[in-house]
């Protein structure tokens, strides 16, 4: 099959598939729709394996623990016309599809979950302006981390899980000692909300942040100070993402193109030109010699990080591109959509001996 082609079109969902992400052994893909379920598919078949079912309102957030045993996710709550009242978070068993914990505490839709990099710790941002730990093993809450004055969009562990990062409305960044929940720094400059990920790089010391005021801004991890801001963006930055050597950091956002800057001077180096619409996801190939953006155009795009060319544009959505994932082993491009459906795609030549089932 060549590179590119549609490998698998998988149905079921009856609103916006909004992410999707892959199990660490690339097994599994777990896509969150707007139809308040969660499915899980096995990536050879493109079978629907399980579906996650029990919220009375859409799911906002999913993420796979470390050994791929857990899939985490949080909820949508009262805000904004809910269905119910049903604020939580909800720990999975990945092979059965049951509902192993409930963690209840949050009054208000949960944007963000992320496991630490051991696994046993889950942080959760929240509408509610707080930041919550929870004992993986027992689903009680260990901390609950206040300061931020407006939403919490997104939170991050370091690699090393000694630092938890939040990015939040009130125009800050604030990291935590990720072990007591104590408050280490607050991370000011931005003029805007700072509505993006954020994101820490492959060695942890740099935090890149995106904000509506257009800007990027790379911060030392240790001292809390703004090492570089990147201006180029013409409106609202919406993702960033450090390439898997953490020399380049890729961003898009309101402006239809992606740029990718360099780390360690902050300089741009390319402005990757193609798409037609809104930037929602970006995402490196593990090698690191790729970029897949996925648009408010329909379309996804494979990029040459070295050359900034386009290597190839896939179609076969018809709304939206709202989520874009590399398989673990960057063999497969998973791709979800305001059309309710998840593509998987092969981006690289496969070997003959490996045998990723018939079309």
């Amino acid at each position: 099959m060549k590179t590119g082609q549609n490998k698998k079109t998988l149905t079921g969902h009856t609103d916006w598939v909004s992410i999707v992400v892959f199990s660490p052994d690339g097994q599994t893909l777990a896509s969150k729709g707007d139809d308040a379920t969660i499915r899980l598919w096995d990536t050879k078949t493109g079978q629907n394996k399980k579906t996650l079912m029990g919220y009375m309102d859409m799911v906002e957030s999913v993420a796979f623990s470390p050994d791929g045993q857990t899939l985490a996710s949080g909820s949508k709550g009262l805000a904004s016309g809910s269905k119910g009242d049903d604020a939580t978070i909800r720990l999975w068993d990945v092979k059965t599809g049951q509902n192993k914990k409930t963690l209840i505490g949050y009054t208000d839709m949960v944007f963000s979950v992320v496991f630490s990099p051991d696994g046993q710790t889950l942080a959760t941002g929240s509408w509610d302006r707080t930041i919550r730990l929870w004992d993986v093993k027992t689903g009680q809450n260990k901390k609950t981390l206040t300061g931020h004055t407006i939403t919490v969009f997104s939170v991050a562990f370091s690699p090393d899980g000694q630092t938890l990062a939040s990015g939040s409305s009130d125009k800050t960044i604030r990291l935590w000692d990720a072990k007591t929940g104590q408050h280490k720094k607050t991370l000011i400059g931005h003029t805007d909300m700072v509505f993006s990920n954020v994101a820490f790089s492959p060695d942890g010391q740099t935090l890149a942040s995106g904000s509506n005021d257009a800007t990027i801004r790379l911060w030392d991890v240790k001292t809390g100070q703004n090492k570089k801001t990147l201006t180029g963006d013409m409106g609202p930055v919406f993702s960033v993402a450090f390439s898997p050597d953490g020399q380049t950091l890729a961003s898009g956002g309101d402006d239809p193109t992606i740029r990718l800057w360099d780390v360690r001077t902050g300089q741009h180096k390319k402005t990757l030109t193609g798409h037609t619409g809104t930037i929602e996801s970006i995402a490196f190939s593990p090698d690191g010699q790729t970029l897949a953006g996925g648009s408010e155009d329909a379309t996804i795009r494979l990029w040459d990080v070295k050359t900034g060319q386009n290597k190839k544009t896939l179609t076969g959505h018809t709304g939206t591109v709202e989520s874009v994932t590399f398989s673990p082993d960057g063999q497969i491009l998973a791709s979800g959509s305001e059309d309710g459906t998840v593509l998987l795609w092969h981006v690289t030549p496969m070997p003959t001996t490996h045998n990723l089932g018939k079309d």
